[in-house]
């Protein structure tokens, strides 16, 4: 037995030995190119490290003194490193040392591009970049050294790695790398609907003339105060690596600037007003001004726009507490002078039509300042007193995050205002709806009229919502691993904010809702509106819940004698809300799935609910993720059942798309995956919108059965199950 292993190990030996004495020559040859190897790869880490650094204290300084900086970091990083092979283990080459560092490098920076997806193909792309750099370093070095370069073994090596970094720069440096999605989309969608008359004009600039103010500490139009970020624990006390950083800080702390730039109708008083705030970004660059397109909108159309400019924020790297306090004294400092008789402003601004909005981060943040507005103290200290109360009616978030900033542990949960939710699915900073999340964290519970509407656009990304960011939403080269081939264009990204934010205003402010219907349901609008996928949420303070699958283990039966049935399924049950890509949300969704050939359904029946000047209405998000095969949404009919047992159904009411595929990354193109965005669409069907009615009580429907055109393997999810009257 021992001689046929050692055999067997013998054959096993012998093409290696033989690969081994064939490149023995080739392979002393590159050994002299250790120097060369060093250079290339000190030179790409540093490279990497430099322009991957986001914007924060470091963009004060030139790029070549940082990266001279970092040379010198790396250098000694790769030197103690090779001190402590040496010490642990009795060698280290230090060529081989530089390289790990340099892989580690540029590993890191793909990964973090990529927000730790598309890891596999990440890494080997970036093992093959460093081989590659490494092997051409070795052989143009052992080429200086000895001027020979007769090894076959050489040219090929050369040929492969110069293609491959070809092929890799071609990648990285290529804008137009990728595919669109949006005409595979617009392709499915098939119907259409009769366009509401005249949005056209209303998507221009009115007629105001436009003019322009700046206000702040310093050299501005309107000269005003600062405030004390200090007070707040965060940066009252600052140690360790914030203290060191904050000594290259342009910014004092206890000096906080008042600042930000306003739009305005010439000539004009008593105008509803926008206060808005960008979100973090390098903090040398003038965010607030990346509005201006949206205030040049607004009060061309009669409002002012208040910008405010938070830098101070992104500069010390604080919270979203801090940012909501920034705002509303913001707001504080202009209404003061809305009533001051010697100020510019006099008068400019009706303080009964108040909307506050924001971005990124500002977009989170705009919601804790509508809670901080009404409560006299700061919740993490309650020696910090709160003295704001301003009349807010609507809040306008643009990609917003959530949870960065729990006041007391608890996240953010307001109610009695107007919200208007815009999001984009190749968003490479903000990659999940995250404002869902708040979106279900308001509620209507007096006796107003409020509503919140959510759209969720294909190709809109992060940055171009503000025209200082543009196209990209990182920083560096982490930017070059970004697919921003297939969004929509900045000044389509843009026509849409400013037709949903300023219908949105003009219909919760009380100033013109002749377009209401946009925030509902915009298959009217289409024609004017950029040519994408939408999908839209709405809910108002008339509609009624019956069943929301949240809060309970009970998945057929709810209380006031709801009860959910669901029939000719492979399985029914309770699940978290899948995004996409993993990203769970915390409320839960009817979930059910279906063989090829079966008539899935789910019946939710009720105690008798009258809808005579109402609608019913749901959620409800097709979950197949085929690419390639599926030409059409999904089929579905919505029938009702009255007391008597009549029944009225009407057939798909509103066009469902399947998952929407994307590729946020470069990576997704080379490896041909996607990204899987599982929104859920509003469907409102009205009782105008039923035929044969002739025998229907629509002052007592007792059951909703959602029926599934089950000719193809499917599933689906269903969730906010109501009516409106």
């Amino acid at each position: 037995m021992k001689e046929k292993l050692k055999k067997i190990g013998g054959w096993i030996k012998k093409p290696f030995s033989w690969i081994n004495r064939k490149t023995k020559p080739a392979r002393e040859f590159m050994r002299k190119g250790r120097a060369g190897a060093m250079i290339m790869e000190v030179a790409l880490s540093v490279y990497l490290w430099t322009w991957a650094m986001d914007g924060t204290v470091y963009h004060q300084y030139p790029k070549i003194v940082m990266a001279l900086v970092l040379t010198a970091l790396l250098v000694i990083t790769s030197e103690l490193l090779n001190l402590i092979i040496k010490l642990l283990f009795g060698g280290g080459k230090r060529h081989k040392t530089y390289f790990f560092v340099a892989l580690f490098a540029a590993c890191m920076n793909n990964i973090a591009a990529t927000q730790f997806n598309a890891v596999p193909i990440a890494l080997l792309m970036n093992v093959a970049l460093l081989f590659a750099v490494n092997i051409l370093g070795r052989v143009i070095w052992g080429f200086i050294r000895t001027r020979k370069f007769k090894q076959v073994t050489a040219y090929i090596a050369l040929t492969l790695s110069i293609a491959y970094i070809a092929l890799y720069g071609y990648m990285f440096f290529n804008d137009n790398f990728g595919d669109s999605r949006v005409e595979f989309y617009n392709n499915i969608y098939t119907e259409s609907a009769e366009q509401v008359q005249g949005f056209d004009t209303y998507l221009t600039n009115g007629a105001y003339t436009v003019n322009t103010l700046s206000y702040g500490p310093d050299d501005e139009d309107i000269t005003t105060a600062t405030y004390d970020l200090t007070i707040f624990d965060e940066l009252g006390e600052r140690e360790g690596m914030d203290a060191f950083l904050d000594n290259f800080s342009t910014y004092e702390y206890d000096k906080a600037p008042i600042k930000g730039q306003i739009w305005y109708p010439e000539g004009q008083t008593n105008c509803p007003v926008l206060f808005f705030v960008h979100g973090n970004h390098d903090s040398m660059v003038p965010s607030y001004l990346g509005y201006d397109y949206l205030g040049e909108y607004l009060a061309s159309n009669g409002y002012v726009v208040v910008s405010v400019d938070e830098n101070i924020i992104n500069q010390c790297g604080a919270g979203n507490d801090m940012r909501a306090v920034m705002l509303l004294e913001n707001m504080k400092t202009i209404f003061a002078l809305n009533e001051d008789s010697t100020s510019q402003i006099y008068n400019l601004i009706n303080e009964d039509q108040v909307a506050i909005g924001g971005h990124s981060r500002g977009g989170e943040m705009v919601a804790t300042a509508y809670l901080f507005n009404d409560m006299d103290v700061y919740p993490e200290d309650g020696n910090i007193a709160f003295d704001y109360h301003f009349n807010i009616t609507s809040i306008v978030a643009i990609a917003p995050c959530v949870d960065q900033y729990m006041p007391v542990n608890h996240s953010v949960e307001i109610e009695n205002v107007n919200y208007l939710l815009i999001h984009g699915s190749n968003d490479q900073d903000v990659s999940d709806d995250m404002g869902e999340k708040q979106y279900n964290n308001i509620s209507f519970t007096d006796d107003g009229f409020y509503l919140k509407s959510s759209v969720y656009i294909l190709g809109a990304n992060h940055g171009q919502f503000n025209s200082q960011w543009g196209q990209y939403d990182y920083e560096g080269t982490e930017n070059n691993y970004l697919n921003t081939y297939n969004f929509i264009s900045s000044d389509e990204q843009k026509t849409i904010a400013l037709a949903y934010i300023r219908t949105f205003l003009d219909t919760t402010l009380g100033i013109d809702n002749t377009y209401e219907s946009l925030l509902e349901d915009n298959s009217a609008y289409l024609s004017y509106l950029p040519d994408t996928v939408y999908i839209t949420n709405y809910e108002d303070s008339d509609f009624v819940s019956l069943v929301d699958f949240d809060g309970t283990s009970n998945i057929s039966s709810f209380e006031n004698n709801v009860t959910v049935n669901c029939n000719d399924t492979t399985n029914w049950t309770f699940d978290r809300y899948d995004r996409g890509s993993g990203n769970e949300a915390e409320n839960y969704v009817l979930s059910l799935g279906w063989d090829e050939g079966t008539s899935p359904e789910a019946v939710i029946t009720f105690d008798n609910i009258d809808i005579t000047d109402g609608y019913v209405s749901f959620a409800i998000a097709d979950m197949r993720e085929d690419t390639e095969e599926l030409q059409e949404g999904v089929n579905y009919t919505v029938t009702l059942t009255d007391a008597n047992g009549n029944e009225v159904s009407i057939a798909n009411p509103t066009f469902i798309y399947h998952s929407l595929a994307v590729q946020l990354y470069r990576q997704d193109v080379i490896g041909g995956t996607y990204e899987y965005k599982h929104q859920l669409q509003t469907v409102r069907i009205f009782a105008s919108d039923f035929e044969n009615q002739n025998t229907f009580d629509f002052t007592a429907v007792t059951s909703i059965t959602i029926a599934i055109d089950g000719t193809e393997e499917g599933s689906l999810i269903i969730d906010n199950i109501g009516y409106g009257v």
